[in-house]
């Protein structure tokens, strides 16, 4: 059987530190999901950075507080990484990493502020 299968890779993340504007990161991970739908794909994404912790954790986080705000209606960066970390220690590897994608997830929000009346 043939398995139909994408990679993707994120190069905007700079060598140090985190990316300026989560807007790209988070369209990054949009793009991951929707071609995963447009697909049909079944399974789980597998995402890996070089350490396995702060990149992916990054992704892994953002992608469920994504997922969350528009199934639950729910912000909960905090216990996200929190049980992120409880399944694989030090996910969201640095406190820049934390911010970054909390801030991502902000960002997010208010671009739907835009369209609103």
């Amino acid at each position: 059987m043939y398995t139909i299968q994408r990679q993707f890779q994120y190069t905007d993340w700079p060598g140090q530190g985190v990316p300026a504007s989560g807007e790209s990161f988070v369209d990054f991970v949009g793009h991951v999901h929707k071609t995963k739908s447009q697909f049909g794909l079944d399974g789980p994404i597998t995402v890996h950075c070089s350490a396995g912790v702060g990149r992916t954790g990054a992704f892994i986080a953002l992608s469920i507080a994504l997922e969350r705000m528009q199934f639950e209606g729910v912000v909960d960066m905090f216990n996200t990484v929190r049980i992120l970390r409880t399944q694989r220690p030090a996910m969201v590897q640095t406190e820049d990493q934390y911010q970054f994608v909390y801030r991502a997830a902000l960002e997010y929000l208010n671009s739907f502020d835009h369209y609103v009346a």
